[in-house]
């Protein structure tokens, strides 16, 4: 299986290597493109201003509290971003339904703070093209 390519949006640098910790535990091979905020994670979306050839990630890890422009911004920002494979980080359960809330039922995969290998499993889980990923970590850990 090739690697799973993960876009991570996130300033925080303890938060970013929780999760790097984590999914090696979970023995997921992957690549982790890094962004540290909001403007930068809508150019790498957009692929402009020295994001032009970046490949499309199999998963997004968006936190919705980042610098110049927080989570729902960057949405809001990115046409089609109801379209992503997206993991919106959270630190609480209500921004997680606040989201819901302003994006519809859109199906969305939530992952909240500490991340931990149940929680990213559960964001696997949502997209159907993570699914082996998912089955073959799930079977690692029984």
């Amino acid at each position: 299986m090739e690697p799973v390519k993960f876009l991570v949006v996130e300033d925080n640098e303890l938060d970013v290597l929780r999760l790097k910790t984590v999914l090696k535990d979970m023995g997921v091979a992957c690549s982790l493109s890094v962004v540290k905020d909001g403007e930068k994670a809508v150019d790498y979306m957009l692929k402009r201003h020295g994001f032009e050839g970046v490949p499309d990630p199999d998963l997004i890890f968006l936190d919705l509290h980042l610098p110049k422009l927080n989570g729902v911004e960057v949405l809001q920002a990115v046409p089609n971003s109801r379209k992503l494979p997206l993991c919106v980080v959270t630190g609480s359960e209500v921004e997680r339904d606040e989201m819901k809330n302003l994006f519809g039922i859109r199906r969305i995969a939530y992952l909240v703070k500490p991340v931990n290998r149940y929680g990213i499993l559960n964001c696997f889980r949502m997209y159907e093209h993570l699914w082996p990923v998912a089955e073959e970590v799930s079977s690692a850990l029984s």
